[in-house]
């Protein structure tokens, strides 16, 4: 009989003990963590685990020294232990800007015409031959009678000394990739020759037919000579 009270109490207390659980509950979240721990019974009522209290093979409460068991089952409030952490969430952005101006300026110039300019020769007493330059345009002229009329303003030119200069720019042979800076005249026996000098610094020169009474340009053809025109002189400085 001592074996079998013996074994029934061992079984009583391995059912009661397997009647206890243990209940761990882990939340986890974000930013914070939380863990609760408690100890329930199979009833559902949460006992404290106590030290001082133990159960003999009657399954009565026996008080030990300094415990406060009174031989029955108390129910105590479950034990909650809350942790919490906190995190903190760090952003880092980047940014790359990038700014390309580009900016061309173009500028041209053209010149059209370099100035005006005179300039004159006296070959003998009675005529003088004249050169001008106006806005990029050079011309002829014959100014007659000096001898007589040392102020005569007159003007003539041609085979006819008609009043007026003569356009030398209308004459084959004459620049046109630079504009005309410069010109002059000199006289000598029977012809009169100008000369212009470009923009680009290109020289050129014009025979006119200056017989002593009249300033013909170009000089026409006589025999093997053809009419003149203008020509580049070489070489050119």
């Amino acid at each position: 009989m001592g074996h079998e009270n013996r074994a029934h109490g061992g079984s009583s207390r391995v059912r009661r003990l397997a009647a206890i659980t243990t209940a761990v509950t882990v939340a986890v979240g974000t930013p914070a963590v939380a863990v609760a721990v408690g100890v329930t019974s199979q009833a559902g009522v949460a006992y404290a685990a106590d030290s001082g209290c133990r159960h003999d093979d009657s399954d009565r409460l026996h008080q030990r020294a300094g415990g406060g068991c009174d031989g029955t089952r108390h129910p105590k409030p479950t034990v909650t232990v809350t942790k919490t952490a906190t995190a903190t969430a760090t952003v880092t952005a980047t940014t790359t800007a990038t700014a390309t101006t580009t900016a061309t300026a173009t500028v041209t110039a053209t010149a059209t015409a370099c100035g005006t300019g005179v300039d004159s020769t006296k070959p003998n007493g009675n005529e003088q031959f004249l050169a001008a330059l106006a806005d990029g345009v050079p011309y002829a002229g014959r100014r007659p009678n000096t001898n007589i009329n040392p102020d005569n303003p007159n003007i003539v030119s041609g085979p006819a000394n008609a009043a007026g200069w003569i356009d030398l720019s209308t004459i084959a042979g004459y620049p046109t990739d630079s504009p005309v800076c410069g010109v002059s005249v000199d006289a000598q026996g029977s012809d009169a020759f100008y000369k212009i000098i470009t923009q680009g610094g290109s020289v050129y020169t014009l025979r006119c037919a200056a017989n002593g009474t009249t300033l013909v340009c170009p000089a026409p053809a006589q025999g093997t000579t053809p009419q003149s025109q203008w020509t580049a002189v070489s070489p050119q400085p």
